[in-house]
């Protein structure tokens, strides 16, 4: 049994926007390009080996829960959300793709036009909102969070282990189906945002606090 869980106000509000590019560098942008989506592919990978672990996994979600954040979230077998946790995905915002499935996830959790919703929009929603499309198994008050999601790892934990796995398996078995191939979609479509010039336009208007001119290219 895995708990998931984050010290502080927020469990995870993304990544650092005032260092964009993340310091990959290339020759040209192609090799740029080309660096960026084999840097996704291994995070991917990474993601898979945590969302393929035997044992369940309950996630402790408190305050921000963004970007790269919510993405790891929605790795998690059963989320457990604070009332004041916000949830969102900010990337088509400063000019990228969501490069870690986190839309892909939320379309096999809350559907198509939830994952369109909050992935194109930008848009955040708030714990309340999330269990009612099913993204959050339960919301408990802040105080709470601990024990609550404690509670919910035990109980897990004292169920049959054998029986456990067969059943996260055979659900992960169904719900994955075509992830595989997303993925490797996801992977391309963030590598050539991440390099594009909006990309670098979206890093630097964030990071100066401004609106962004996008142009496309």
């Amino acid at each position: 049994m895995v708990l998931l869980r984050a010290e502080g106000r927020a469990f995870c509000a993304g990544i650092d926007v005032t260092a964009p590019g993340g310091g990959i560098t290339g020759r040209s942008a192609a090799e740029r390009a080309h660096r960026y989506a084999e840097g996704i592919r291994w995070a991917h990978e990474r993601f898979a080996a945590f969302a393929r672990l035997p044992q369940p996994v309950v996630a402790a979600v408190q305050g921000f829960c963004l970007g790269f954040g919510f993405e790891l979230a929605l790795m998690a077998d059963v989320r457990i959300a604070a009332e004041d946790a916000v949830f969102g995905l900010p990337e088509t915002g400063i000019g990228v793709a969501v490069d870690a499935g986190g839309d892909l996830r939320i379309a096999r959790e809350a559907g198509a036009g939830w994952a369109k919703y909050l992935a194109l929009t930008g848009r955040r929603i708030d714990a309340a909102t999330a269990e009612r499309i099913g993204l959050v198994q339960r919301v408990t008050p802040v105080g709470d969070l601990d024990r609550e999601a404690a509670e919910t790892a035990a109980a897990v934990a004292a169920a049959a282990p054998l029986a456990v796995r067969a059943v996260k398996r055979n659900v992960d078995a169904f719900a994955d189906r075509g992830l595989a191939d997303a993925l490797d979609r996801t992977a391309l479509a963030a590598a050539l945002t991440l390099t594009s010039e909006d990309a670098q336009e979206g890093y630097t208007a964030k990071a100066t606090r401004r609106p962004p001119r996008f142009e496309g290219r």
